[in-house]
Protein backbone atom coordinates (compact mmCIF):
# COMPACT_ATOMS: atom_id res chain seq x y z
CA UNK A 1 0.00 0.00 0.00
CA UNK A 2 1.08 3.52 -1.04
CA UNK A 3 2.23 6.01 2.01
CA UNK A 4 1.95 9.63 2.51
CA UNK A 5 5.06 10.96 2.84
CA UNK A 6 5.03 13.46 5.44
CA UNK A 7 8.46 15.71 5.07
CA UNK A 8 10.33 18.89 5.65
CA UNK A 9 13.51 20.89 3.84
CA UNK A 10 15.85 23.49 4.75
CA UNK A 11 19.19 24.45 3.73
CA UNK A 12 22.65 23.74 5.52
CA UNK A 13 25.93 25.56 5.88
CA UNK A 14 28.54 23.27 6.47
CA UNK A 15 28.60 24.47 10.27
CA UNK A 16 25.06 23.58 10.55
CA UNK A 17 25.40 19.95 8.84
CA UNK A 18 28.42 19.09 11.13
CA UNK A 19 26.27 20.76 14.37
CA UNK A 20 22.66 18.57 13.35
CA UNK A 21 24.97 15.11 12.75
CA UNK A 22 26.78 15.69 15.57
CA UNK A 23 23.48 15.80 17.89
CA UNK A 24 21.95 12.93 15.58
CA UNK A 25 25.09 10.41 16.22
CA UNK A 26 24.92 11.19 19.97
CA UNK A 27 20.89 11.31 20.57
CA UNK A 28 19.38 9.59 17.44
CA UNK A 29 20.14 5.91 15.08
CA UNK A 30 21.87 5.95 12.34
CA UNK A 31 19.64 3.96 9.90
CA UNK A 32 21.79 4.33 6.87
CA UNK A 33 24.07 6.13 4.37
CA UNK A 34 23.38 6.28 0.48
CA UNK A 35 24.80 6.93 -2.85
CA UNK A 36 22.16 8.15 -5.01
CA UNK A 37 21.69 9.28 -8.66
CA UNK A 38 18.27 9.54 -9.88
CA UNK A 39 17.16 10.08 -13.35
CA UNK A 40 13.85 12.74 -13.02
CA UNK A 41 11.82 12.76 -15.81
CA UNK A 42 10.10 16.26 -16.75
CA UNK A 43 11.57 19.53 -16.10
CA UNK A 44 8.24 21.13 -14.63
CA UNK A 45 8.00 22.43 -11.16
CA UNK A 46 4.45 22.81 -12.12
CA UNK A 47 3.69 19.11 -12.38
CA UNK A 48 1.79 16.48 -10.18
CA UNK A 49 3.51 14.07 -10.61
CA UNK A 50 7.11 13.24 -10.08
CA UNK A 51 8.45 10.23 -11.98
CA UNK A 52 12.18 8.78 -11.27
CA UNK A 53 14.04 6.13 -11.83
CA UNK A 54 16.55 5.91 -9.05
CA UNK A 55 20.08 4.11 -8.26
CA UNK A 56 20.48 3.98 -4.71
CA UNK A 57 23.62 2.09 -3.26
CA UNK A 58 23.43 0.12 -6.34
CA UNK A 59 19.46 -1.07 -5.94
CA UNK A 60 16.98 0.18 -8.74
CA UNK A 61 13.45 1.40 -8.38
CA UNK A 62 10.90 3.31 -10.03
CA UNK A 63 10.06 5.72 -8.01
CA UNK A 64 6.31 7.91 -8.24
CA UNK A 65 5.21 10.87 -6.35
CA UNK A 66 2.14 12.39 -6.71
CA UNK A 67 1.54 16.38 -5.21
CA UNK A 68 3.24 19.42 -6.23
CA UNK A 69 7.11 19.40 -6.02
CA UNK A 70 6.68 21.50 -2.95
CA UNK A 71 4.02 20.06 -1.34
CA UNK A 72 4.73 18.53 2.23
CA UNK A 73 2.37 15.85 2.02
CA UNK A 74 2.71 13.85 -1.52
CA UNK A 75 1.84 10.16 -2.12
CA UNK A 76 4.74 7.81 -2.86
CA UNK A 77 5.05 4.54 -4.75
CA UNK A 78 8.46 2.61 -5.11
CA UNK A 79 8.99 -0.25 -7.17
CA UNK A 80 12.19 -2.05 -7.21
CA UNK A 81 13.82 -3.60 -10.24
CA UNK A 82 17.04 -5.95 -10.55
CA UNK A 83 20.58 -3.97 -10.95
CA UNK A 84 20.67 -6.19 -14.84
CA UNK A 85 17.34 -3.71 -15.76
CA UNK A 86 18.26 -0.35 -15.28
CA UNK A 87 18.76 0.15 -19.47
CA UNK A 88 15.64 -2.20 -19.81
CA UNK A 89 14.00 0.49 -17.51
CA UNK A 90 15.19 3.63 -19.42
CA UNK A 91 13.47 1.98 -22.69
CA UNK A 92 10.16 1.54 -20.63
CA UNK A 93 10.50 4.55 -19.49
CA UNK A 94 11.21 6.14 -23.37
CA UNK A 95 7.96 3.82 -24.32
CA UNK A 96 5.49 5.97 -21.56
CA UNK A 97 6.26 9.24 -23.04
CA UNK A 98 9.27 10.16 -20.77
CA UNK A 99 12.37 10.78 -22.15
CA UNK A 100 14.52 13.59 -21.05
CA UNK A 101 14.69 15.44 -17.50
CA UNK A 102 17.45 16.05 -14.79
CA UNK A 103 20.21 13.60 -13.18
CA UNK A 104 20.29 14.77 -9.53
CA UNK A 105 23.43 13.00 -7.50
CA UNK A 106 23.07 12.82 -4.07
CA UNK A 107 24.69 11.22 -0.71
CA UNK A 108 23.43 11.14 2.43
CA UNK A 109 22.93 9.61 6.24
CA UNK A 110 19.98 9.07 7.79
CA UNK A 111 19.19 8.73 10.88
CA UNK A 112 16.32 8.12 13.16
CA UNK A 113 15.55 11.21 15.99
CA UNK A 114 12.46 11.54 17.53
CA UNK A 115 10.13 9.35 15.57
CA UNK A 116 10.98 11.23 12.60
CA UNK A 117 13.78 9.93 9.88
CA UNK A 118 16.47 13.16 9.38
CA UNK A 119 18.37 12.85 6.54
CA UNK A 120 21.69 15.34 5.62
CA UNK A 121 22.18 15.51 2.26
CA UNK A 122 24.79 16.55 0.02
CA UNK A 123 24.85 18.19 -3.31
CA UNK A 124 27.96 17.20 -4.07
CA UNK A 125 30.68 19.99 -5.08
CA UNK A 126 27.61 22.33 -4.44
CA UNK A 127 25.49 22.27 -0.98
CA UNK A 128 24.08 20.24 1.97
CA UNK A 129 20.20 20.71 3.18
CA UNK A 130 18.46 18.26 5.32
CA UNK A 131 14.88 16.44 4.88
CA UNK A 132 12.79 15.42 8.24
CA UNK A 133 10.42 13.31 6.84
CA UNK A 134 7.63 10.78 8.48
CA UNK A 135 5.31 8.19 6.56
CA UNK A 136 2.03 7.87 7.37
CA UNK A 137 -0.62 5.76 5.55
CA UNK A 138 -4.03 8.67 5.56
CA UNK A 139 -3.50 11.81 3.80
CA UNK A 140 -5.44 13.38 6.96
CA UNK A 141 -3.00 12.05 9.29
CA UNK A 142 -0.24 14.54 7.27
CA UNK A 143 -1.35 17.46 9.80
CA UNK A 144 -0.18 15.71 12.96
CA UNK A 145 3.45 14.69 11.69
CA UNK A 146 4.19 17.99 10.01
CA UNK A 147 3.41 19.64 13.18
CA UNK A 148 5.62 17.05 15.17
CA UNK A 149 8.70 17.57 12.44
CA UNK A 150 8.38 21.54 12.80
CA UNK A 151 8.39 21.05 17.06
CA UNK A 152 11.70 18.92 16.61
CA UNK A 153 13.35 21.40 13.86
CA UNK A 154 12.83 24.26 15.91
CA UNK A 155 14.13 22.55 18.90
CA UNK A 156 17.33 21.75 16.68
CA UNK A 157 17.50 25.30 15.65
CA UNK A 158 16.47 24.57 11.90
CA UNK A 159 15.00 26.47 9.49
CA UNK A 160 12.30 24.95 7.15
CA UNK A 161 11.86 26.05 3.52
CA UNK A 162 8.90 27.39 2.95
CA UNK A 163 7.27 26.45 -0.58
CA UNK A 164 8.37 29.23 -2.51
CA UNK A 165 11.64 28.68 -0.81
CA UNK A 166 11.74 24.98 -1.44
CA UNK A 167 10.76 25.71 -5.29
CA UNK A 168 13.51 28.44 -5.34
CA UNK A 169 16.29 26.08 -4.08
CA UNK A 170 15.34 23.59 -6.52
CA UNK A 171 15.24 25.26 -9.39
CA UNK A 172 18.86 26.55 -8.15
CA UNK A 173 19.83 22.94 -7.85
CA UNK A 174 18.61 22.38 -11.46
CA UNK A 175 20.42 25.19 -12.79
CA UNK A 176 23.67 24.63 -10.70
CA UNK A 177 24.02 20.76 -9.84
CA UNK A 178 21.73 18.83 -12.05
CA UNK A 179 22.29 17.52 -15.49
CA UNK A 180 19.83 17.37 -18.26
CA UNK A 181 19.30 14.11 -19.82
CA UNK A 182 17.72 12.78 -23.11
CA UNK A 183 17.01 9.39 -24.18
Amino acid sequence: MAKYEIEHRGRLSKKQKAELEAILKKNGKLIKKYERTQWIFGLSHKKTIDFRIKQTNGENEFSLKVGRLNDSNRKEISIPFGEDKLEESFEFAKYMGHSEGLIAIRNASIYLYKGVEWAIVEVPSHSYYFEAEKLVENKKDGKKALTEIEKIASELGLKIFTPEETLAYIRLLDKEANEEFKL
